[in-house]
């Protein structure tokens, strides 16, 4: 009996060191930060916060929509928006606090595990790099909110982010 669990922790062990750290650690970085709001799942709460699953992926089919994600993130946003067909009002607060990995893992895990039936085929992950070159250019909460709306408009009319104004 004590052969098999020791076995069986040998091998959880050897499944956990084998995950990529980055994954790891957007995982446990969502749990902490995002998951009250967003919800474990990253279906959000209809009304108060928005979905992340099934939703946010289309994003990083552009530049333009890779960039808001990693702005959004980083500095908030304020305003009204629609997702699956349901209006927010709310305040998005900013993660500055958060380093460029810790970033690139949270955005890697909430594309990855809730958003991958959206990724584009040879989808790059975030780099802490690609983050940091990102956060270089501050913004307000309401020009983040600004530049959702571009993307999104921009976007759709290339079928880039359809998906995100059919829900």
């Amino acid at each position: 009996m004590k052969v098999l669990a020791a076995s069986a922790i040998a091998a959880v062990a050897v499944i956990i060191a084998a995950r990529p750290k980055a994954y790891a650690s957007g995982a446990s970085l969502f749990a902490q930060n995002c998951a009250v709001c967003h919800q474990p799942n990253g279906h959000g709460l209809p009304g108060f916060y928005p979905p992340l699953a099934d939703t946010v992926g289309a994003y990083v089919r552009t530049a333009a929509g890779r960039a808001y994600l990693v702005h959004v993130v980083s500095f908030g946003m304020t305003g009204a928006i629609m997702s699956h067909g349901v209006q927010y009002n709310g305040l998005m607060q900013s993660w500055s606090q958060l380093s460029d990995a810790d970033l690139a893992a949270v955005l890697n895990h909430v594309l990855t595990d809730f958003n991958s039936r959206l990724l584009p085929a040879g989808f790059k992950p975030y780099t802490a790099a690609e983050v940091a070159s990102l956060r270089a250019r501050h913004l307000s909460l309401g020009q983040v909110h600004a530049e959702r709306a571009m993307v999104l408009d921009a976007s759709h009319g290339a079928g880039s982010i359809a998906p995100m104004r059919a829900h």
